[in-house]
């Protein structure tokens, strides 16, 4: 899994990205240097559990993809099968919220993830 990220964040130019499961443990990570994984693994489960308990309050499903965008950067959250991809970018970088690069990755661990159940 950590090749799949490894690509992705090469491709995108992204400072880091990982895996989390529905409940927010971390499943898998690849971060540039000075990014702190533990960090953005909570900050990747507290989106993951405060979105997904407001959204069921109001009725509605799980998300498919949640941006949250800072001055200094942004993280994008998709929905990846039993699993979220988190995406750490930088604040100048523009991806799109349809990013073919991120679906495609999020796809792909997916795949992986339904392989190792």
């Amino acid at each position: 899994m950590r090749d799949i990220l490894r690509v992705l964040n090469d491709t995108i130019t992204a400072r880091g990205s990982i895996v989390l499961s529905e409940d927010g443990l971390l499943i898998a990570s690849e971060v540039r240097d000075g990014v702190d994984v533990d960090r953005l693994s909570a900050l990747g489960a507290a989106i993951v559990n405060e979105i997904g308990a407001s959204l069921r309050q109001a009725g509605l499903r799980a998300f498919s993809q949640v941006e949250v965008a800072a001055e200094q950067g942004k993280v994008i959250l998709v929905k990846a099968g039993p699993a979220y991809l988190l995406v750490l970018l930088g604040a100048r970088i523009e991806v799109g919220p349809g990013s073919l690069e991120i679906l495609s990755a999020a796809s792909r661990v997916e795949r992986e993830a339904e392989l190792a159940a």
